[in-house]
């Protein structure tokens, strides 16, 4: 397993996303595939208070999942955690949350579900573009400050928004964005249906190296449309991954893949992985799970290195 230094921690640069733990993962199964994970040398587990049972609306259960484990567990002290908040309603997606009231709220329900006092990284899952960014930079610091996070990030943020964070932050003495969770496979995915979520993009790339801002990806596996295209073909993929992801843009991406990986051993889904952790600015990507064997695979994802001919021989950016 390969480690990085993220928030002062030395951190597995593949985190393990969990966001149906506690929903259609359930409770037995998602302690498995975490035993699982920490067992190949893991220690980066992402979360958020959204998660848990979304057919039914009910928030918090992935976070109630990960608490109890980690105390079952003992294990809260070799674990680099991080949760979001924030997050609007889901029937009101344009309606942003981050008034210092709301934020602290999540935050104090989901330290009550996780089962302990501070995250290492506390992240804002959506922005509230009509809120100025010092006054939720004011939130933050107050955060830290309370010793409820050891970290801040934000997720699904516009370039320009996290651009005028790290001004204002180095300017007025506040708390700085230590790192950006936006969308960002090497799979492209061309029809995003939510409009709220931002993936990485030439202006956001462009910012992430020249700030050397870490970057934490969700959905850093396109939903598996590599590997799967890969090992059957298009009849492996769902409907949603097909209209998603199935584009001449992506195929050529999966031929120059099936092309490295015959060079080097390196299974296409591990390389997939091994394009995010190998770019110019530290990058962890968040991996999802759902059968053991998708666990076990993390560990040839963590350990691929590729040149930055490799790299941009996949993909270029």
């Amino acid at each position: 397993m390969r480690y990085a230094d993220f928030c002062g921690r030395k951190t597995s640069v593949v985190a393990l996303g969990t966001m149906d733990f506690g929903g259609k993962i359930e409770e037995s199964r998602a302690r498995d595939f975490m035993d699982a994970y920490v067992e190949i040398g893991g220690n980066f587990i992402d979360t958020a208070r959204v998660y848990g049972d979304f057919a039914r609306e009910i928030q918090g259960g992935s976070e109630q999942v990960i608490g109890r484990w980690m105390e079952d567990r003992r294990c809260r002290d070799g674990i680099v955690l991080g949760t979001k908040g924030g997050h609007p309603d889901i029937h009101a997606m344009h309606t942003g949350r981050l008034s210092r009231e709301e934020v602290l709220d999540d935050l104090r329900r989901s330290l009550d579900n996780l089962r302990t006092d501070r995250v290492d990284i506390y992240w804002l899952h959506r922005d509230d573009r009509g809120r100025p960014v010092e006054d939720i930079l004011t939130t933050l610091t107050e955060i830290c400050e309370r010793g409820m996070a050891r970290f801040v990030g934000v997720s699904n943020w516009r370039p320009d928004r996290i651009a005028s964070a790290l001004a204002c932050a180095r300017e007025r003495g506040l708390v700085r964005i230590a790192a950006n969770q936006p969308q960002f496979s090497l799979a492209r995915q061309v029809i995003v249906e939510d409009d709220t979520l931002c993936q990485m993009d030439a202006e956001t790339y462009a910012l992430h190296r020249r700030e050397a801002l870490p970057c934490v990806p969700f959905s850093s596996q396109a939903k598996g449309f590599l590997a799967k295209m890969d090992a059957s073909g298009e009849a492996a993929l769902t409907d949603k991954s097909r209209r998603r992801y199935l584009c001449p843009e992506n195929l050529t991406v999966l031929e120059r893949a099936q092309r490295l990986s015959r060079e080097t051993g390196i299974s296409v889904g591990a390389l997939s992985l091994a394009w995010l952790t190998s770019q110019p600015f530290p990058t962890y990507p968040i991996a999802g799970v759902s059968r053991m064997e998708h666990v076990a695979a993390l560990k040839e994802a963590c350990d691929a290195v590729l040149s930055p001919e490799q790299r941009d021989g996949l993909r270029a950016m």
